[in-house]
Protein backbone atom coordinates (compact mmCIF):
# COMPACT_ATOMS: atom_id res chain seq x y z
CA UNK A 1 0.00 0.00 0.00
CA UNK A 2 1.35 3.21 -1.21
CA UNK A 3 0.85 6.56 0.30
CA UNK A 4 -2.49 7.35 -0.87
CA UNK A 5 -3.50 4.32 0.47
CA UNK A 6 -3.53 2.22 -2.66
CA UNK A 7 -2.43 -1.07 -2.61
CA UNK A 8 0.61 -1.42 -5.06
CA UNK A 9 0.11 -4.62 -7.28
CA UNK A 10 2.86 -6.97 -7.29
CA UNK A 11 5.71 -5.28 -10.18
CA UNK A 12 6.44 -7.76 -13.21
CA UNK A 13 10.29 -7.67 -12.32
CA UNK A 14 9.38 -9.27 -8.62
CA UNK A 15 7.11 -12.54 -10.31
CA UNK A 16 10.24 -13.19 -12.93
CA UNK A 17 12.75 -13.12 -9.72
CA UNK A 18 10.17 -15.42 -8.03
CA UNK A 19 9.96 -17.99 -10.44
CA UNK A 20 14.08 -17.79 -11.38
CA UNK A 21 14.29 -18.40 -7.70
CA UNK A 22 12.05 -21.51 -8.08
CA UNK A 23 14.58 -22.18 -10.65
CA UNK A 24 16.85 -22.61 -8.69
CA UNK A 25 15.78 -24.88 -6.48
CA UNK A 26 17.03 -27.56 -9.50
CA UNK A 27 19.58 -28.81 -7.95
CA UNK A 28 17.49 -29.13 -4.33
CA UNK A 29 14.76 -31.24 -6.39
CA UNK A 30 17.63 -33.30 -7.68
CA UNK A 31 19.03 -34.31 -4.49
CA UNK A 32 15.91 -35.39 -3.37
CA UNK A 33 14.94 -37.38 -6.25
CA UNK A 34 17.93 -39.18 -6.34
CA UNK A 35 17.61 -40.24 -2.33
CA UNK A 36 18.70 -37.46 0.01
CA UNK A 37 15.22 -37.21 1.38
CA UNK A 38 15.80 -40.08 2.94
CA UNK A 39 18.84 -38.30 4.98
CA UNK A 40 18.94 -36.12 8.28
CA UNK A 41 18.31 -33.01 6.40
CA UNK A 42 15.73 -34.71 3.63
CA UNK A 43 12.55 -32.73 5.42
CA UNK A 44 14.56 -30.02 4.79
CA UNK A 45 15.39 -30.56 1.22
CA UNK A 46 11.66 -31.09 0.72
CA UNK A 47 10.30 -28.32 2.33
CA UNK A 48 12.50 -25.81 0.48
CA UNK A 49 11.83 -26.18 -3.18
CA UNK A 50 7.74 -25.87 -1.47
CA UNK A 51 8.25 -23.05 0.37
CA UNK A 52 9.96 -20.53 -2.43
CA UNK A 53 6.22 -20.95 -4.13
CA UNK A 54 4.74 -19.67 -1.07
CA UNK A 55 4.94 -15.79 -2.37
CA UNK A 56 2.66 -16.87 -5.21
CA UNK A 57 -0.34 -16.56 -3.14
CA UNK A 58 0.13 -12.73 -2.60
CA UNK A 59 -1.80 -10.21 -4.11
CA UNK A 60 -0.27 -6.89 -3.40
CA UNK A 61 3.37 -5.97 -3.06
CA UNK A 62 3.95 -5.56 0.51
CA UNK A 63 2.36 -9.20 1.37
CA UNK A 64 4.67 -10.26 -1.58
CA UNK A 65 7.43 -8.80 0.03
CA UNK A 66 7.05 -9.79 3.23
CA UNK A 67 6.57 -13.58 1.40
CA UNK A 68 9.51 -13.54 -0.18
CA UNK A 69 11.82 -12.20 2.83
CA UNK A 70 10.90 -14.78 5.46
CA UNK A 71 10.92 -17.54 2.86
CA UNK A 72 14.26 -16.14 1.78
CA UNK A 73 15.68 -15.75 4.89
CA UNK A 74 14.84 -18.72 6.03
CA UNK A 75 16.63 -20.28 3.21
CA UNK A 76 19.63 -18.43 3.40
CA UNK A 77 19.95 -19.19 7.55
CA UNK A 78 19.08 -23.07 7.16
CA UNK A 79 21.65 -23.37 4.17
CA UNK A 80 24.22 -21.73 6.16
CA UNK A 81 23.12 -23.98 9.53
CA UNK A 82 23.26 -27.02 7.14
CA UNK A 83 25.85 -26.57 4.82
CA UNK A 84 28.31 -29.72 5.74
CA UNK A 85 24.94 -31.69 5.36
CA UNK A 86 24.14 -30.55 1.75
CA UNK A 87 22.11 -27.85 3.07
CA UNK A 88 24.24 -25.06 0.67
CA UNK A 89 21.99 -25.91 -2.36
CA UNK A 90 19.01 -23.77 -0.38
CA UNK A 91 21.27 -20.60 -0.91
CA UNK A 92 20.75 -19.56 -4.40
CA UNK A 93 17.00 -19.78 -4.10
CA UNK A 94 17.03 -18.27 -1.06
CA UNK A 95 19.15 -15.16 -2.28
CA UNK A 96 17.24 -14.98 -5.25
CA UNK A 97 14.12 -14.83 -3.03
CA UNK A 98 15.70 -11.79 -1.15
CA UNK A 99 16.29 -10.01 -4.70
CA UNK A 100 12.70 -10.51 -5.45
CA UNK A 101 11.66 -8.90 -2.07
CA UNK A 102 13.93 -5.70 -3.16
CA UNK A 103 11.81 -5.36 -6.61
CA UNK A 104 8.44 -5.00 -4.80
CA UNK A 105 9.83 -2.05 -2.71
CA UNK A 106 8.14 1.23 -3.65
CA UNK A 107 12.28 2.36 -4.67
CA UNK A 108 13.60 -0.79 -5.74
CA UNK A 109 17.74 -1.41 -4.55
CA UNK A 110 20.05 -2.09 -6.85
CA UNK A 111 22.61 -4.24 -4.96
CA UNK A 112 19.78 -6.82 -4.07
CA UNK A 113 18.82 -7.08 -7.75
CA UNK A 114 21.84 -7.05 -9.56
CA UNK A 115 22.99 -10.00 -6.93
CA UNK A 116 20.12 -12.05 -7.23
CA UNK A 117 20.69 -11.70 -11.24
CA UNK A 118 23.97 -12.57 -10.78
CA UNK A 119 23.35 -15.89 -8.52
CA UNK A 120 20.61 -17.12 -10.61
CA UNK A 121 22.60 -16.68 -14.00
CA UNK A 122 25.33 -18.75 -12.38
CA UNK A 123 22.89 -21.53 -11.10
CA UNK A 124 20.59 -21.77 -14.12
CA UNK A 125 23.80 -21.72 -15.89
CA UNK A 126 25.36 -24.83 -13.65
CA UNK A 127 22.29 -26.68 -14.20
CA UNK A 128 22.05 -26.57 -17.62
CA UNK A 129 25.88 -27.62 -18.08
CA UNK A 130 25.02 -30.66 -15.73
CA UNK A 131 22.25 -30.86 -18.46
CA UNK A 132 23.87 -31.43 -21.54
CA UNK A 133 27.27 -33.18 -20.06
CA UNK A 134 24.80 -35.66 -18.43
CA UNK A 135 22.31 -36.31 -20.59
CA UNK A 136 22.48 -35.12 -23.66
CA UNK A 137 26.13 -34.92 -24.67
CA UNK A 138 26.73 -38.58 -24.04
CA UNK A 139 24.21 -38.82 -26.95
CA UNK A 140 27.22 -37.66 -29.44
CA UNK A 141 30.12 -39.61 -28.28
CA UNK A 142 32.05 -42.18 -29.29
CA UNK A 143 31.38 -45.39 -27.67
CA UNK A 144 34.08 -45.87 -24.53
CA UNK A 145 33.15 -49.37 -23.41
CA UNK A 146 31.86 -53.22 -24.14
CA UNK A 147 28.92 -54.44 -22.03
CA UNK A 148 28.07 -57.90 -21.88
CA UNK A 149 25.65 -60.11 -20.43
CA UNK A 150 26.47 -62.16 -18.07
CA UNK A 151 24.51 -65.94 -17.52
CA UNK A 152 26.26 -66.88 -14.86
CA UNK A 153 28.04 -64.90 -12.25
CA UNK A 154 29.42 -67.93 -10.22
CA UNK A 155 31.27 -68.99 -13.29
CA UNK A 156 33.35 -65.58 -12.94
CA UNK A 157 33.57 -65.47 -9.60
CA UNK A 158 34.95 -69.31 -8.53
CA UNK A 159 37.54 -69.91 -11.11
CA UNK A 160 40.28 -67.82 -11.67
CA UNK A 161 38.80 -65.05 -13.29
CA UNK A 162 38.45 -62.35 -10.49
CA UNK A 163 42.54 -61.50 -10.85
CA UNK A 164 41.52 -60.73 -14.37
CA UNK A 165 38.77 -58.48 -13.95
CA UNK A 166 40.63 -55.96 -11.71
CA UNK A 167 38.79 -52.30 -11.07
CA UNK A 168 41.30 -51.08 -13.33
CA UNK A 169 41.59 -53.46 -15.90
CA UNK A 170 45.20 -53.22 -15.82
CA UNK A 171 45.37 -57.58 -16.05
CA UNK A 172 42.91 -57.15 -19.12
CA UNK A 173 45.59 -54.79 -20.71
CA UNK A 174 44.44 -53.85 -24.53
CA UNK A 175 43.13 -50.48 -23.42
CA UNK A 176 40.84 -51.38 -20.76
CA UNK A 177 40.55 -48.83 -17.84
CA UNK A 178 37.79 -49.37 -15.36
CA UNK A 179 35.72 -52.40 -15.13
CA UNK A 180 32.71 -53.54 -13.31
CA UNK A 181 30.71 -56.85 -12.56
CA UNK A 182 27.79 -56.08 -10.98
CA UNK A 183 24.65 -58.96 -10.31
CA UNK A 184 21.00 -58.66 -11.84
CA UNK A 185 18.71 -58.69 -7.95
CA UNK A 186 18.39 -62.52 -6.82
CA UNK A 187 19.33 -64.30 -10.17
CA UNK A 188 22.72 -65.88 -11.27
CA UNK A 189 23.40 -63.22 -13.73
CA UNK A 190 24.74 -59.83 -14.13
CA UNK A 191 26.59 -57.37 -16.43
CA UNK A 192 30.59 -57.02 -17.29
CA UNK A 193 31.11 -53.28 -17.77
CA UNK A 194 34.74 -52.99 -19.22
CA UNK A 195 35.56 -49.17 -20.05
CA UNK A 196 38.84 -48.55 -22.36
CA UNK A 197 40.51 -45.62 -23.05
CA UNK A 198 39.38 -43.24 -26.52
CA UNK A 199 42.52 -43.60 -28.21
CA UNK A 200 42.85 -47.25 -27.97
CA UNK A 201 43.26 -48.96 -31.36
CA UNK A 202 40.89 -50.45 -33.58
CA UNK A 203 43.21 -54.31 -33.18
CA UNK A 204 43.44 -53.46 -29.54
CA UNK A 205 39.78 -53.25 -29.33
CA UNK A 206 39.34 -56.36 -31.11
CA UNK A 207 41.16 -57.83 -29.09
CA UNK A 208 39.64 -56.97 -25.88
CA UNK A 209 36.17 -58.15 -27.62
CA UNK A 210 36.95 -61.54 -28.03
CA UNK A 211 38.93 -61.88 -24.59
CA UNK A 212 35.51 -61.03 -23.09
CA UNK A 213 33.28 -62.79 -24.88
CA UNK A 214 35.68 -66.01 -24.65
CA UNK A 215 34.70 -65.61 -20.58
CA UNK A 216 32.65 -68.55 -19.33
CA UNK A 217 29.28 -67.65 -19.09
CA UNK A 218 29.74 -64.14 -20.68
CA UNK A 219 27.63 -63.42 -24.29
CA UNK A 220 26.49 -60.69 -25.96
CA UNK A 221 29.44 -58.26 -26.17
CA UNK A 222 28.29 -55.14 -27.15
CA UNK A 223 30.20 -51.30 -27.49
CA UNK A 224 28.48 -49.07 -25.49
CA UNK A 225 28.45 -45.58 -24.35
CA UNK A 226 26.82 -46.34 -20.86
CA UNK A 227 25.50 -42.74 -19.73
CA UNK A 228 23.53 -42.90 -22.91
CA UNK A 229 22.45 -46.25 -23.38
CA UNK A 230 23.53 -46.60 -26.66
CA UNK A 231 25.08 -49.71 -27.94
CA UNK A 232 26.12 -51.15 -31.17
Amino acid sequence: MDSTGVRRPVPRSGWIFLVLAMLCTAPTVALVVYGAWATLMGPFMVLGPLAVGIPLFAREAEGFRGACLAVGWCLVVLSVLGSVWGLFVLTPPGIVLLAAASRSRPEPRRLPVAIGALVSAATLGFVGWVLVEKWIAPYFREPDAFVATVQERRLLLEGGFPELLTYDGSRLGHGATHVDLSSSGDGPGGRLVVVFDPRTPDADLTVLRQLLADLPGVGNVKLCDPPAGNCR
